[in-house]
Formats: C-alpha cells, structure tokens, sequence
C-alpha cells in the first residue's frame, strides 16, 4: 500500500510538473501581448485578435484534454458501453476526416472485410481513433495515404490505423503514449496538438480491457493495433 501511494504521489507530481511546463510559455506569450495592447506599445487589429484567440482555444483544447485523462488514470471516466461494429465505426471516422484528408493531398481508405462486433463506447473509440487519423494525417505527405482497417482474430478484434507518413525514431517508440510527447521535437501545439491524445487513447483502450502498439519505420510509415475483446455472437 505504501508503494501505491509513494508511486500516485510520484505520478501527481510529473503531472503537475508537465502541466506547468507545457502551459508556461503560451500564457506568457498571451500575457505579453496583452499588456502590450493594453500600454498602447502595439496596434490591435483583426489578424492579432485572431491569433490571440486562437492561442486560448489552443490552451483550453489542453486543459480539457487533461481532464479527460485525469479522469481515466482515476478510473472515473464515464463510459456508456454498447454492442458496436468496428467496421461501422471506422467508415464514421473517415466520413468525418476526408475532407481535412483531401485538403492534405492524403488518400483515407477504409478495409474492413466483414462485421467485427466488440461491446464498448462507441464515442469514445472514435475518440481514440479520431485522435489516431489526425496524427497520421499530419505526419503524411501528399501523394500518401492512411488506412484504417479492422479484422476479427480468434477471440479478439484487431484494429489498425498506417500511414506511409515520415514515421518515428527506433529511439522515440517508448515514448510515443507519454504525456506531451510529439514526434517532432520541433512540432508546437499550433501543428502537433495537445500532446495528451494518445496517452488519452492508451487508457481508454486500456479500460475497454484492449491494449494498443505502435510500430514504425522512418521513412516508410507508421501503424497503431489496437486489440479489443471481441462479441461473438
């Protein structure tokens, strides 16, 4: 028990030191520009009050986004479980990403070879993989494409999302569920997102008792395999 605590103790504490960290600068860089609006040191005009706001929408995008994982790592998110077909689920996930897709020059295909059924939320799969397309999209040139596919495997339902995008470092795949990771270094929020979603991803997966990998090669591409326990009939 005391091990328990010490290692929750130890966890509350990266957290809180990730948070203040990933939050520092944007909030400083906001209030600079604040109260140089406010000094009359600067002129507003449209284009600085869109990029202000958009830096808060970009701050509130990761505060929510810890909550969601605040909850999960607590085992208090709530989940509203029904029988789903992976298939199904999928095609929803590329109806709502083509258009970001197509505007990318990246070509979004579904292969789904017939019903594979699991009992889960429906909403919060498409989370996860919402989050999963995004990134593939982002790290796919044009001319690529990412393929979200989903088969039934003894007693399980394997579902995956490859791009042919630029791919990960051998040295960064241990880190790629971390809080804040991005795969590129050089990549800020504006571009890479909050860095929460795929540890988002790994506990939700992990609730629905599945479990979810990545492997990759620079230069070719990248897939995640999410394993979920498969309904049979």
């Amino acid at each position: 028990m005391a091990d328990s605590l010490q290692r929750g103790e130890e966890r509350q504490r990266r957290l809180v030191a990730d948070v203040a960290h990933e939050l520092r600068t944007p909030l400083a860089n906001l209030r600079g520009y604040l109260e140089a609006l406010k000094d009359g040191v600067i002129e507003p005009d449209p284009e600085l009050f869109a990029s202000l706001h958009e830096e808060a929408v970009l701050q509130q995008r990761i505060v929510n986004d810890l909550q969601d994982l605040a909850l999960a790592e607590a085992g208090t998110l709530a989940y509203h479980r029904t029988v789903i077909d992976m298939a199904e689920v999928l095609e929803t996930t590329r109806a709502a990403h083509h258009a970001v897709a197509e505007s990318a020059g990246v070509q979004l295909v579904t292969a789904t070879p017939g019903p594979a059924q699991v009992h889960a939320d429906p909403d919060r799969l498409r989370q996860v993989l919402g989050n999963l397309v995004t990134n593939a999209i982002r790290a796919t040139s044009a001319g690529g494409s990412v393929t979200l596919s989903s088969a039934v495997d003894g007693t399980a339902v394997v579902v995956r999302v490859a791009d042919t995008g630029t791919g990960i470092a051998p040295e960064s795949l241990p880190y790629v569920f971390d809080r804040f990771w991005r795969a590129d270094s050089a990549r800020g929020r504006r571009t890479g997102g909050s860095g929460l979603g795929l540890s988002i991803a790994r506990q939700i997966v992990t609730d629905h008792g599945g479990t979810i990998t990545v492997a990759s090669q620079l230069g070719v591409g990248t897939t995640f395999t999410i394993t979920l326990p498969a309904l049979r009939p």
